[in-house]
């Protein structure tokens, strides 16, 4: 997984290089960030902070989802739990307490 990670990561930085060598120069205008007003952007200015505006929200995202699951494993586990107690308590039940009846002709 980490050989993944760091092949995907590798191509990541060469995209953006090859990239920002085809665009080298473009200029787009004024451009609102949200956070700040660039007068005479660049078009590999924008990119960047899109991706980074993108990775923002993914790691926001993966780091609600990450707490769900660990709160469903915690809900499941100790359902778990109480299901072997309860199977525990069934097993040390002695058979004469049980009212079973018998079927026969």
């Amino acid at each position: 997984m980490r050989v993944f990670v760091l092949f995907m990561l590798i191509l990541l930085i060469i995209c953006m290089a090859v990239f920002i060598s085809f665009n080298h120069g473009h200029r787009i205008g004024i451009v609102s960030l949200g956070l700040t007003i660039i007068p005479d952007a660049t078009l590999n200015v924008l990119m960047v902070w899109a991706f980074g505006l993108g990775m923002f929200w993914t790691l926001i995202i993966a780091c609600v989802q990450e707490i769900r699951l660990r709160a469903k494993i915690s809900k499941f586990k100790h359902t778990i739990d109480q299901l072997e107690n309860e199977l525990g308590q069934l097993r040390t039940i002695p058979l004469a307490d049980l009212d079973i009846k018998k079927e026969g002709k």
